[in-house]
This record gives structure tokens, sequence and C-alpha cells, in this order.
């Protein structure tokens, strides 16, 4: 299995990957296509297909600063959930040997449980910071999220590098 940052050689992936990406994260959690493409244009910003066997399994769309890793979105094509995929992805991300943030949503429900249990598993851990989603669209709702990180909980002052970096990296082509 190996991760594959999307480019001009790999593109027949792409098409089932984005509708992965639509389809795996509710609109107030994702780009639409033209802000995704700007994105795209940014070096700090990865758009990976998870492989396997020349097949696509997942996405992993993450900003790479050289102090840590945010990993934006994860998810597993639908059909190959719970065959182990989720694990050795991240397994694969962590080979990078940098500290990986993360937002999630407060556990209220079987599946936002079940998400925080599987990162818990995979060796994240559950910070105390109050954190507000960079909004997608001017017109979203304030989402209040959850941080995880690994391997370590983020310090106060890591916190304040990441956000500062979401909205001097990230934040500057969502608006």
């Amino acid at each position: 299995m190996k991760l594959e940052r999307l480019n001009e050689n790999n593109k027949r992936f792409y098409k089932d990957a984005y509708c992965l990406y639509e389809n795996a994260f509710p609109l107030i959690e994702r780009r639409d296509e033209i802000n995704h493409n700007i994105a795209l244009s940014f070096k700090d910003y990865h758009f990976d297909f998870i492989i396997d066997n020349n097949n696509l399994v997942g996405i992993m769309l993450y900003w790479e600063s050289d102090d840590f890793i945010f990993l934006e979105h994860f998810a597993i094509l639908s059909n190959l959930r719970n065959k182990g995929y989720g694990e050795k992805a991240l397994n694969l991300l962590k080979e990078k040997n940098k500290p990986i943030i993360l937002e999630i949503e407060e556990p209220t429900n079987e599946i936002t449980t079940r998400r925080l249990n599987f990162y818990k598993r995979n060796g994240f851990i559950l910070t105390n910071h109050n954190h507000k989603q960079l909004k997608f669209r001017k017109t979203d709702q304030e989402l209040v999220l959850k941080i995880l990180s690994y391997p370590l909980p983020i310090t106060n002052e890591e916190y304040n590098k990441f956000y500062t970096y979401l909205h001097s990296k990230v934040q500057s082509e969502n608006n």
C-alpha cells in the first residue's frame, strides 16, 4: 500500500477520489470544487490517493508544514472500510516523522464515537483545545470541533502555531 500525491501522471484516480471526498464529508466540512482547485496550487497541500495493488482505496488530504501535518480530510471507500486500510494509511503518514493534527466532531452518536475511538486506537490523543473550523464558505455556520494530535498532545504554543498556520496558509485560499 502507498500514498500517491495527485500529479499529471495519475489523474485516472481523481474523479473517483473527488467523488469520495464529496460523499464522505458534509458540505460545511469541505471546499467547493473551485476552492479545492485553488488549494491544489499550494505546495503545502497534498491530495494523496491511498493505493493498494494499483487500486484506489481512499484519500488523504493534508497540509504539510515544516513542523507538523494537518490531516484535513481522510476517507476510505465505503466498501473497503473495516479492513485495516485506515490504520495502514495512517501509518504511512506517520512515517513522515512529524506531529499530526486533525479536527474531529464532538462524539455525539455511534459514528462519531467510532471515529474518535479509531483515532485513539491509532495513537492519537484528544486535546483540550477549543477549536473552530475555518469556514470553507463565507456563508457557513460556525463549526466547533475537537483537536486530536499524534504522537503527543500539542501544547498551547503548538496549538497557537497551528492556528496561525491555518489562518495564514489554509484560510488565504478559502475566502
